[in-house]
């Protein structure tokens, strides 16, 4: 159990790291410093994200995972003062084949069983959520009421303002060089301004964590660092504000509106890895080029559906990395052999939706041991796949793989 003068360092300013330092000042009983290497926080990959908050999700874990997220989303304006810019319009799940509608009923029923409001819908009924969609493309489609998503900026920005509230400082601009160890437990870090004393460290670094372990601790993370992007275009008229998230899942495609016009993304067949460490020191995402051929395909396969997308010009390209794992879980929980180091990684696509309870967990297991839900110490177990995950071949075949396959049949 922490006291009021144990210090938590932070290493990493995104959603994960401010929603850890954010669940560790409301518990009230240590300090906490997020250190982060750029002039702001969240400035890296999470803008960059879609911000989708699904509830259909494969595991009870997971599932629960997302109605925290949305408990806390829903409440934190009233609690805080701070906007996360959510929208709770409903997911659609859209059909282009018989097997999908086969498979979106064991979800429905799934969803049922785990407390979701999730139900089948006319042709009609999707013609209004969703005016400009074809739905004579469609064999069905079902509703999860709920859902929405929120705006990845205000809600990393409204963790750290309430984190900041809280007592935590946030110390930006400061790369962290090193990490200190003695008699196999962490004591600080290093950074450029210094050294910071602690008595726990959380790696949350995205793309870098796996990078950051090796260095620091010489333990190999299991997970794969794909790109990942989305495209927003202009405003168009006649899209209501009762508009849901689509996913056409037979095409791997997602949309949703923003800015009075789409945002959509597209989860590529044969996705493209990203070696940070081949990458120089001060790589960042800006640095990616702009994926249109991809995102063309994307468009080539989403104008069936929306066929309004091909007269609307895009205003952004938002190209950013991601991270899994080979079974496409979180990599969450304490480092072995480095006693007070914990790290989070393997977003899998799911970062913002999952920060709430990422932060929850990693938290809870610092301050009061493993969580109850065995999840950060079972199926997100950082040591799960044994001495496979030295096989760096194998790790991003299977990270690549499971991506690529995101909205598949399981």
């Amino acid at each position: 159990m922490a006291t009021d003068t144990t210090h938590i360092v932070v290493v990493g300013g995104g959603i994960w790291g401010l929603s850890t330092a954010y669940h560790l000042a409301r518990a009230d009983s240590c300090q906490v410093t997020v250190v982060e290497r750029n002039d702001q926080v969240a400035a890296e990959t999470t803008p960059r994200a879609a911000g989708l908050v699904g509830q259909i999700r494969e595991s009870a874990t997971m599932c629960g995972a997302i109605q925290y997220a949305l408990e806390l989303f829903t409440k934190f304006t009233e609690e805080t003062g701070y906007d996360l810019g959510l929208r709770r319009p409903g997911s659609l799940m859209v059909a282009l084949t018989d097997a999908r509608m086969e498979a979106y009923a064991r979800q429905v029923e799934n969803g049922r069983e785990n407390g979701l409001e999730a139900e089948f819908v006319s042709n009609r009924e999707m013609e209004r959520l969703a005016p400009h969609m074809n739905v004579s493309a469609l064999t069905g489609g079902f509703i999860v009421a709920g859902d929405g998503y929120v705006d990845p900026s205000l809600c990393a920005l409204g963790y750290a303002a309430a984190a900041r509230e809280l007592g935590v400082r946030l110390q930006c601009g400061t790369p962290v060089t090193g990490l200190d160890v003695n008699a196999g437990a962490v004591s600080g870090v290093h950074t450029a301004e210094g050294r910071i004393g602690a008595d726990a460290v959380v790696l949350t670094g995205g793309p870098w964590t796996a990078a950051l372990l090796r260095q620091w601790a010489g333990y190999e993370l299991a997970v794969a660092t794909v790109r990942h992007q989305r495209v927003c275009t202009v405003a168009q008229p006649g899209i209501p504000s009762h508009h849901p998230v689509v996913r056409i899942t037979d095409e791997s495609c997602y949309l949703r509106p923003e800015a009075g016009g789409y945002l959509y993304g597209f989860f590529e067949p044969a996705p493209t890895l990203v070696d940070v460490d081949a990458e120089p020191s001060r790589f960042t995402t800006d640095d990616l080029e702009p994926p249109e051929e991809t995102m063309s395909e994307a468009l080539r396969r989403l104008s069936p559906v929306f066929p309004v997308l091909e007269q609307l010009d895009i205003t952004e390209r938002k190209q950013g990395v991601t991270t899994f794992a080979p079974d496409g879980n979180y990599l969450l929980g304490p480092v072995p052999d480095v006693t007070g180091l914990f790290c989070a990684s393997g977003c899998a696509a799911l970062g913002i939706a999952g920060s709430a309870a990422v932060g929850r967990w990693i938290s809870s297991w610092i301050l009061e041991g493993p969580p109850g839900n065995g999840a950060v110490g079972g199926e997100f177990d950082i040591g799960r796949f044994g001495d496979k995950r030295l096989d760096r071949k194998w790790v991003n075949r299977g990270g690549a793989d499971f991506c690529a396959k995101y909205y598949s049949i399981r």
